[in-house]
C-alpha cells in the first residue's frame, strides 16, 4: 500500500465522479474498547482517483480493462478499539486488513479479485495486507495498479447504441477485522454501476467526439449532457466556476399554459420574509476562489443558512466541495437568486399597498384639519366683528387724535367704487351678529329648562318613584318594552297591541343561505309578557324634562330654537352633516333602512330608532357587524349597550366585558355586536362632530352637533 500522506490530499482537485454508497450495513461488527465500551462507527469514505470515465452514451462510468485503475479509502478511527463483536462474544483485534473486489449487479453473489500490476509488469491476483489504523486519526490508504481481470458481458455496441442487455460490475472496498484467520466486517462501500471493456480502439468509437454534434440550423453545436467549466463533476446541464458575461437577456419559462396550480402569494409573508433576511458583506477564502475561478473575492450578499431558516425553498445541497488546500466542504450549499428577486417583487407590493393606505390616512388626517379650521374661524368671527365696531367708534369720536390718510382713503374708496360691496359686508355682520344673539338667548332658555327639570327631580325624588307607561313594539311572540334617550317619552303613553298575526314587518337577520336553518335558538316555550330594555327612571326622567318644557314655552319652541341654531350654523358656513348615510349588516350584506322604523318611534330630527328582529334559526355563538358610513369624517360612540335578557344567565356577563370599544372615527364605521346570544339588547349610538360633543352632551343638541342611533334587537319566534 502507498501512503502518500497530505501530498495526495489534492489529487485532481478532490472532485470525483464515481459515486459510493454503504454495502451491506447490517453485517457489520461492532468494535469495543479495552473497556468493553462500543465505539461509536469509523468514518470511511472511499475515492475513484484514475481509470474511470463517464459515457453519456452508456450513462454509466466506463474502464478499459488493460488501463489499471486506482482507489483511495480514509479511514477514520475513533478511541482504540481492542475487541470485535462476534456471533461468539467479544474477539481481540490482531490486525486490520483492506479488501476490494468487484460483483455483478445481476448477481451480486458472483464475487471477483481484480489483479494488481508489479513493478516487473506482472499481473498479479490483488492480496489484502495490513493496515495500521492509529486512534483518533484519519489514515489515507491508496490501492493502485489495479486491473479487471473480466469484461462486462455485452458491452458492443449495436448501430452505434448500447445494448439493451448490457451488464455492469460495482467495486466493494471493505475494512475487515481479523482474529484467528477469522474476518470480520467493520465497513463497506460499494460504487455505481461500471462498464468494463476491452481495449479495442476500432469496436468503439470516442464518446467524448458523441457529446458534440452539429445541430440542424446553421452555424450551430449541440451537446447531449452535461457541460462544466473550469470543473470536471458538473451537476447541472451548465456549471461554470468563475465569472460569466452575458451581454443580452436570460430568459425565463412564464407561459401560463404550461402551468397548473396556479395561485396568488400572500405579499405580507414576503415582506417579513425579506425582513428577516441579512445583508453582509464578506470575503471569500483564498483557497475556495481559487478552486472556483473567483477572481474577485470580496463580495455583498446573503448567508445561505439563514436564508434556508426563513426562505428553504431558496436553498439547494449540491454535494461535497474540496478546496485547493484539501479541506473538505460537506453538502454545500447554494442559493437560487432568482426565488429571492420574486420575494423581493412581493415585498415591494405589499410596501405599495402599505403607502397607499398611509396617503389615505394623510387624506384623512388633512380633511379633519379643514373642519378644525372651520370651527376656529367660527370662533374668531364674533371677535373680528366686534372689533371692527369699536375701531369705527374711536375713529369717529377721537377728534383730538391726529387724523390718518389711510382711513379715509379707504372709505373714500368704498363709497365711490364699491357701495354694494361695503353694503353687503355690513349686511352680513349684522345678520351675523342677530344669529349670535338669538343662539344665546336659545342657549338661556335651554339652560332654564334643565335647572327647572333638575329641581323638579329632587322633589319626585322626595315624594317617592311614579311610573308610566312603557312603549311596546308589536312581535308575535311577546311586547318588548323600549326607552330610548329622548324619543320614546314623546309617545311614552301609546301601547302597541301585541298581536297573534303573522310577521309582516321588516326582514328580519337571518343566515339562511349561509347555514342551515333547521334549530331554533333562543325561543323559550313560556316567555314573559314584557322585556324591558331600559330603566323606567330615564322615561320618566325625560317625561318630566318634556311636560316642563311643554308647561313654560311649549315644544313648538323649543324645535324652533333648535331649527334656528342648526340654520345659523349653517349660514356661517360651519354645519357639518352628522347623519349617516348607509348602514348595513356586514356578514349578509342586509341593508338597514327606514323600514325598520316603529310607527311608535322617532326616525329624524337628529334621532332615529329602528327594532331589528333577529331569526329564531341564528346560533347563538354568532356576532354581527354593524357597519354605518358617513358623508364626513364624524366620531361615533357606543354611549350605551344593555344586554337585555340573555338566553342563558352566563352569557349575559360576558359580553358585558366584550364591549370594550368606546368609539370609532372617520368615514366608515363597524362594530361587532353579540346579538344572537340575547333575546333582546339595545344600543345607543352617536354620530358626533370632533370635539364638539360626546355621550354626555345635553339630548337638547340632538341635530345640532350630534345624532342619536338607537338599535332594538329581539328574537322574532314564530
Amino acid at each position: 500500500y502507498d501512503y502518500d500522506g497530505p501530498k495526495a490530499a489534492s489529487l485532481e482537485g478532490g472532485c470525483q465522479s464515481v459515486t459510493w454508497q454503504p454495502y451491506q450495513p447490517s453485517e457489520w461488527a461492532a468494535v469495543h474498547d479495552s473497556s468493553y465500551k462500543q465505539l461509536s462507527t469509523m468514518g470511511y469514505w472511499v475515492d475513484a482517483d484514475k481509470g474511470f470515465t463517464f459515457s453519456s452514451t452508456d450513462d454509466a462510468f466506463v474502464c478499459q480493462k488493460k488501463n489499471h485503475f486506482q482507489v483511495t479509502v480514509h479511514i477514520g478511527m475513533t478511541g482504540t478499539p481492542k475487541y470485535v463483536e462476534t456471533l461468539l462474544g467479544l474477539k481481540p483485534i490482531q490486525k486490520y486488513v483492506l479488501k476490494i473486489f468487484g460483483v455483478k449487479v445481476r448477481a451480486a453473489f458472483e464475487v471477483y479479485a481484480p489483479s494488481e500490476s508489479k513493478a516487473d509488469l506482472g499481473a498479479w491476483t490483488f492480496c489484502s495486507n495490513g493496515v495500521q489504523l492509529p486512534a483518533d486519526q484519519i489514515t489515507k490508504v491508496t490501492l493502485g495498479r489495479l486491473h479487471f481481470s473480466e469484461t462486462t458481458a455485452n458491452n458492443m455496441r449495436k448501430k452505434g447504441k448500447p445494448n439493451p442487455d448490457q451488464r455492469y460490475f460495482m467495486l466493494v472496498v471493505g475494512l475487515y477485522a481479523v482474529f484467528q484467520n477469522q474476518e470480520y466486517l467493520l465497513v463497506a462501500s460499494v460504487s455505481e454501476k461500471v462498464v468494463v471493456r476491452a481495449s479495442n480502439p476500432g469496436q468503439f468509437e470516442s464518446d467524448s467526439d458523441a457529446l458534440w454534434q452539429r445541430g440542424h440550423a446553421p452555424e450551430t453545436t449541440v451537446c447531449h449532457g452535461r457541460v462544466g467549466i473550469n470543473t470536471d463533476a458538473p451537476d447541472e446541464a451548465l456549471v461554470v466556476c468563475g465569472n460569466l458575461k452575458v451581454m443580452g437577456r436570460v430568459m425565463h419559462p412564464s407561459d401560463s399554459r404550461a402551468k397548473q396550480n396556479i395561485q396568488e402569494v400572500n405579499t405580507t409573508e414576503q415582506l417579513r420574509r425579506i425582513a428577516q433576511m441579512r445583508l453582509v458583506e464578506y470575503d471569500y477564502k483564498s483557497e475556495f476562489a481559487s478552486k472556483m475561478g473567483i477572481d474577485c473575492p470580496h463580495q455583498t450578499g446573503i448567508i445561505a443558512q439563514e436564508v434556508r431558516s426563513v426562505l428553504p425553498t431558496a436553498v439547494k445541497e449540491v454535494g461535497d466541495v474540496i478546496c485547493d488546500n484539501g479541506e473538505k466542504i460537506e453538502n454545500f450549499l447554494m442559493v437560487d437568486n432568482e426565488h429571492i428577486f420574486m420575494e423581493n417583487v412581493g415585498a415591494v407590493k405589499e410596501l405599495c399597498k402599505l403607502t397607499n393606505n398611509l396617503e389615505t390616512r394623510i387624506e384623512e388626517l388633512e380633511s379633519w384639519n379643514k373642519r378644525l379650521l372651520k370651527l376656529k374661524r367660527m370662533g374668531s368671527l364674533t371677535s373680528t366683528a366686534s372689533g371692527k365696531s369699536t375701531i369705527s367708534k374711536y375713529s369717529r369720536t377721537g377728534s383730538l387724535l391726529p387724523p390718518k390718510r389711510s382711513i379715509p382713503v379707504k372709505y373714500k374708496s368704498c363709497s365711490s367704487k364699491k357701495d354694494q360691496s361695503c353694503s353687503a359686508q355690513r349686511i352680513f355682520r349684522a345678520t351675523v351678529i342677530i344669529l349670535i344673539a338669538v343662539m344665546a338667548f336659545c342657549a338661556m332658555t335651554i339652560a332654564t329648562l334643565y335647572m327647572l327639570s333638575l329641581h323638579e327631580k329632587e322633589e319626585e325624588d322626595v315624594r317617592g318613584p311614579t311610573y308610566s307607561n312603557p312603549v311596546s313594539l308589536p312581535t308575535t311572540t311577546k311586547a318588548m318594552t323600549l326607552s330610548p334617550h329622548s324619543t320614546l317619552a314623546a309617545n311614552s303613553t301609546s301601547t302597541l297591541v301585541t298581536t297573534t298575526e303573522a310577521f309582516t314587518g321588516p326582514p328580519e337577520v337571518n343566515f339562511c343561505h349561509i347555514l342551515p336553518c333547521d334549530k331554533i335558538y333562543c325561543c323559550p316555550q313560556q316567555l314573559p309578557s314584557t322585556g324591558t330594555f331600559a330603566s323606567k327612571q330615564m322615561q320618566r326622567k325625560y317625561a318630566r324634562k318634556s311636560r316642563r318644557a311643554r308647561l313654560l314655552l311649549g315644544e313648538g319652541y323649543l324645535q324652533f330654537c333648535k331649527s334656528f341654531i342648526i340654520l345659523s350654523f349653517f349660514i356661517i358656513g360651519t354645519g357639518v352633516n352628522t347623519t349617516v348615510g348607509s348602514m348595513k349588516i356586514l356578514e349578509n350584506d342586509q341593508t338597514l333602512d327606514n323600514h325598520y322604523c316603529s310607527k311608535g318611534l322617532q326616525c329624524g330630527s337628529g334621532n332615529y330608532s329602528y327594532v331589528i328582529p333577529v331569526s329564531k334559526y341564528m346560533p347563538l355563538n354568532l356576532r354581527i357587524t354593524l357597519e354605518m358610513n358617513t358623508t364626513e369624517a364624524l366620531i361615533v360612540y357606543l354611549c350605551k349597550a344593555a344586554p337585555g335578557k340573555a338566553c342563558f344567565p352566563a352569557i349575559s356577563g360576558r359580553h358585558k366585558r366584550d364591549t370594550s370599544q368606546e368609539m370609532t372615527q372617520g368615514f366608515q364605521h363597524q362594530w361587532t355586536l353579540p346579538v344572537a346570544s340575547m333575546y333582546e339588547s339595545t344600543y345607543h349610538f352617536r354620530v358626533v362632530v370632533p370635539d364638539l360633543a360626546s355621550c354626555e352632551t345635553d339630548p337638547y343638541y340632538s341635530g345640532i352637533f350630534f345624532t342619536d342611533y338607537y338599535f332594538y334587537f329581539y328574537r322574532h319566534c314564530d
